[in-house]
């Protein structure tokens, strides 16, 4: 009989065969007998609750007792900090003023990181419109064995002219990647003019040309060869020649001093020809190349060598 069978046993739940069975291992076990017994009186006990009928009354003088070590135990107990507060503070100016200078030293704080949060992000975007654009460029060195560049009968094309040859092209899909993000003007493949357009606006009146050929990025002039002559940057894929970048200052066809105003002239996003964007803090992208936006001469025209990179704005010529 186990101790399951022993408890069912003391409290009468163990009926027919179950019982006979048990009955028959208590004859023949004294011990278990014993223990059963005992198992019983224990149980008994447990379940006997008195006489129902009598009325337990509390020991005289409990509640006043209880009282007593109630107090008593608030008095021991140590005082915190909340015991020194009044129930109720009184409004004060001078709380305010306080309050007033926490919340303004948090916006002061809130508002610069918001403005260099979103400084980073068009930062970013103005870089994946660099590298869109590059797929495009790199496409079509593919297919010409060189990058966009003024086409033989108008050498003196505007350098955004590659924007034109990309869209004829069909490599020019979206024409938001001209636009860089920070200066909120939005350019438009669809109306960018042909070469030929261009070109006669260019010889009729040079200043419109930035008004139609709208474009925040400058185009790499070539440069020349051995003879002197300008000419295309070959397809070839550098980690150190640059294509595009975010437009330098100037003030018509002068390059001024200082980074692109395209970020607040904190620094340029530079395109290489193997695809990848780098931001440049200062104009210098190498040791053969001090300034990202002039020659070694100190013009906006082609490089003496392909090391010798000049990036221009859109309606700079190729060649003067």
């Amino acid at each position: 009989m186990n101790a399951s069978d022993m408890l069912d046993y003391a409290l009468g739940r163990l009926e027919g065969p179950d019982r006979d069975q048990a009955e028959r291992e208590i004859a023949d076990d004294p011990a278990l007998a014993e223990a059963l017994d005992r198992l019983g009186r224990a149980v008994h006990q447990l379940l006997d609750d008195g006489d129902a009928k009598a009325t337990l009354e509390p020991p005289e003088g409990l509640a006043l007792l209880t009282i007593a070590q109630v107090d008593e135990a608030r008095r021991l107990r140590r005082r915190t900090m909340l015991d020194f507060m009044p129930a109720s503070v009184p409004f004060r100016w001078t709380d305010l003023a306080v309050a007033a200078g926490i919340l303004l030293a948090s916006l002061l704080t809130l508002v610069p990181a918001v403005r260099c949060s979103k400084m980073r992000m068009d930062q970013a975007g103005c870089g994946l419109n660099l590298r869109q654009l590059g797929v495009s460029l790199a496409q079509y060195a593919i297919q010409h064995h060189h990058f966009p560049y003024a086409p033989p009968d108008h050498p003196d094309a505007a350098s955004g002219c590659f924007a034109i040859l990309l869209r004829d092209q069909g490599l020019l899909t979206d024409p938001a990647t001209l636009d860089c993000p920070c200066n909120g003007m939005h350019a438009r493949a669809a109306g960018l003019p042909s070469v030929n357009t261009l070109c006669e606006l260019q010889h009729k009146s040079p200043g419109c040309v930035s008004r139609v050929l709208r474009c925040d990025y400058a185009y790499n002039l070539g440069c020349r060869d051995g003879s002197g002559h300008p000419r295309a940057i070959p397809a070839r894929l550098s980690t150190s020649l640059p294509l595009l970048a975010d437009q330098p200052p100037h003030e018509g066809f002068r390059i001024l001093e200082g980074n692109s105003p395209n970020h607040g002239e904190r620094g340029q996003n530079v395109l290489y020809s193997d695809g990848h964007v780098r931001w440049h803090s200062t104009r210098y992208v190498g040791p053969q190349d001090d300034d990202l936006f002039l020659n070694a001469r100190h013009r906006p025209e082609p490089g003496d060598s392909i090391q010798d990179a000049v990036l221009v704005p859109s309606h700079f010529p190729f060649v003067r």
